[in-house]
């Protein structure tokens, strides 16, 4: 409990958040973290951006690479607890880093400011729970919306295409009125009720919006 011990966890912060600077510390050292991800957590890790400056191929640096992070159990912790005991430890982190990712399933619209801060990051996650219209007012032009619709739509006893292009066109609608890059990232499949047409379908109907935006 953060609120009723906030010593104790920080110190549980520094330790870990120590521990992994000198993992990472020993992996630049020996040559042993790769290059040209093409994935980064979920999403793609395409980028003109990388490597840095004065790359070494026989021996990569984290600035050279992407990193991510998320805090999912502090979905439903303030701004400020959030900011003091995950964000200011992970800021560190992504320092070290060419750029980054951020989030995972918590719904993020509300701190979108907190997240910008962190060094280099590039896309942040727009879970099924977020608020569309607050996360894209929020991030405007300066970050990727990197969006993970419900996969709810497959599993139904119904599959509805259309309530599929409805759903990502809201989305597409929110990030064009204010010019958010967007992408669409179908994860967390339990079921497709033995239907795996469905999964290209919704592909296509995917693809139909990124083209027409509608």
């Amino acid at each position: 409990d953060p609120a009723g011990r906030p010593d104790h966890l920080h110190a549980i912060m520094s330790r870990l958040t120590a521990a992994n600077h000198d993992m990472l510390d020993q992996l630049e050292t020996l040559g042993l973290l790769g290059y040209g991800q093409t994935s980064v957590h979920c999403t793609g890790a395409y980028t003109d951006e990388l490597p840095a400056d004065g790359f070494d191929v026989n021996c990569p640096q984290a600035k050279d690479l992407w990193t991510h992070g998320m805090a999912q159990i502090f979905s439903s912790v303030s701004p400020t607890m959030h900011q003091e005991f995950e964000l200011d430890y992970a800021t560190t982190w992504y320092e070290r880093f060419g750029l980054g990712y951020y989030g995972c399933c918590e719904p993020l619209h509300e701190k979108i400011d907190l997240v910008a801060r962190l060094p280099g990051v590039r896309k942040i996650s727009m879970s099924p729970w977020v608020d569309v219209a607050r996360g894209a007012e929020a991030m405007g032009s300066g970050f990727v919306f990197s969006r993970k619709p419900s996969p709810a739509f497959l599993a139904g006893d119904r599959w509805e295409p259309e309530a599929v292009r409805r759903d990502l066109s809201d989305t597409a609608d929110h990030c064009e009125r204010n010019g958010c890059p967007l992408e669409f990232i179908l994860k967390d499949i339990s079921t497709v009720e033995y239907q795996p047409q469905r999964l290209w379908e919704w592909v296509d109907t995917a693809m139909g919006v990124a083209r027409n935006g509608t």
